[in-house]
């Protein structure tokens, strides 16, 4: 059976959350941009809403000015108390201290043969390559490279994805795996595939925990610098983990628990170096709650490495699983209730990649500073103190591609 500590009803996903201050998604969420792929097109509703004109990365776009402000952004979830960038317009040459400094051998990433220790924090319902990240956590789990400590939900809608991401997990041999869910007001997306998973694959949730307790209780149950925090949908979780207040489980503030425990936090989120060569000028996932990203990614106090949209735009997977995993595969059906099980763009694949392997000799690293705006945009500072760090791909889309189908395809507990 799945983990699950009772609590207030308000906690559980089955219930909608308060969402009167949140950005809540229209009923066919638009994740990112359009592309025109090399392969078969995925006609799914995206992440954003206006196309690009082609499947190649967008070029090194130009800094913001600096201009460091207090944030208030009424249209999330709280108060932003990290610093925002409210410059406009551009300037000739790079960030405010030149070119970013990249390579493909850092300490921000994993660089031995450990299991690395994941808490997976997803939006999960709006778009399907959340399901595609999970599958992909399963495999390298059955490879003994990652150990799954907890999922949790940010997205505030009333669609089941706790049991989404049960039957996942179950389906993958793993059905004991803790589910925590956004409390109080969060985002909220529909979801094309949430409900069928839910009710047409073995899954056993009842009621869950809310994420901020799961990941104190989680963490302060393991190793000192020793968690991999991997989120791929809105920080609302982490900000409400960041300003969490002791408890029965950790005596520490929030804050303290993550310095104390987290060796770093892989992210799915913001265009790099510059959110100005973003369609929307915003990646969705900051977008969705500008506060939460403007504080977390501020106050975050250990190393921290983004994994930009201009990645996942250009990566298409998924069409093997129709192919070449049964139908009992929920994370198959997932992507056939989506875009009719087509190729579909790569952003949260390509982050739980990266934290579990590293660079993997399909990435860099470029580090410095990254800073939140207005809107949940974004732009990079290379400050020198370089806790900080964008991946960017060293390879051909193709090549990245062919690594995440292969982990795809990979049945419950084989070893890729």
């Amino acid at each position: 059976m799945t983990s699950c500590t009772s609590g207030d009803p308000s906690d559980a996903v089955g219930d909608t959350a308060d969402t009167s201050n949140a950005v809540v998604g229209d009923p066919v969420v638009d994740r990112e941009a359009e592309v025109t792929p090399t392969t078969t097109p995925d006609p799914s509703p995206t992440r954003e809403t206006e196309p690009s004109t082609d499947a190649t990365p967008p070029p090194v776009a130009t800094a913001r000015p600096v201009s460091d402000t207090a944030v208030t952004d009424t249209a999330t979830t709280g108060t932003a108390t990290g610093t925002a960038t409210t410059g406009t317009g551009t300037t000739d040459a790079g960030s405010p201290a030149g070119d970013p400094v990249c390579s493909a051998q850092t300490d921000l990433l994993p660089e031995n043969d450990e299991p690395v220790r994941v808490i997976l924090d997803t939006d999960f319902a709006p778009d399907v390559d959340d399901a595609g990240a999970l599958g992909v956590l399963h495999a390298l789990a059955d490879a003994g490279e990652v150990e799954i400590l907890a999922v949790m939900v940010s997205d505030g809608g009333d669609a089941r994805s706790d049991r989404a991401i049960d039957a996942i997990n179950t389906f993958y041999g793993r059905p004991d795996i803790p589910i925590g869910v956004v409390a109080g007001a969060a985002p909220a997306g529909a979801s094309v595939y949430v409900d069928e998973l839910a009710a047409g694959f073995p899954n056993d949730v009842q009621e869950t925990s809310s994420a901020t307790d799961l990941y104190r209780r989680i963490l302060s149950g393991q190793p000192d610098a020793s968690v991999t925090i991997l989120s791929i949908g809105y920080l609302t979780n982490l900000e409400a983990l960041l300003s969490s207040s002791p408890d029965a489980a950790s005596a520490s503030p929030g804050d303290r628990l993550v310095e104390q425990k987290v060796v770093r936090w892989v992210a799915m989120g913001g265009t790099y170096p510059d959110s100005i060569a973003h369609p929307l000028g915003a990646e969705f996932n900051f977008e969705r709650d500008v506060t939460a990203a403007i504080n977390s990614v501020a106050d975050w106090p250990t190393p921290a490495v983004f994994a930009g949209w201009e990645l996942g735009d250009v990566v298409l997977t998924g069409a093997v699983l129709q192919t070449d995993t049964p139908p009992e595969n929920p994370v198959r059906e997932a992507y056939r209730l989506f875009n009719g099980g087509q190729a579909h763009r790569s952003w949260d694949l390509i982050a739980t990649l990266a934290a579990v392997r590293g660079t993997a000799g399909l990435f860099d690293v470029c580090t410095g500073r990254n800073v939140i705006g207005r809107g949940g945009s974004n732009r990079w500072e290379n400050d020198g103190e370089n806790r900080h760090g964008y991946l960017r791909l060293t390879v051909p889309a193709a090549d990245v591609a062919a690594v995440l189908d292969g982990l795809l395809v990979e049945p419950p507990g084989a070893s890729p």
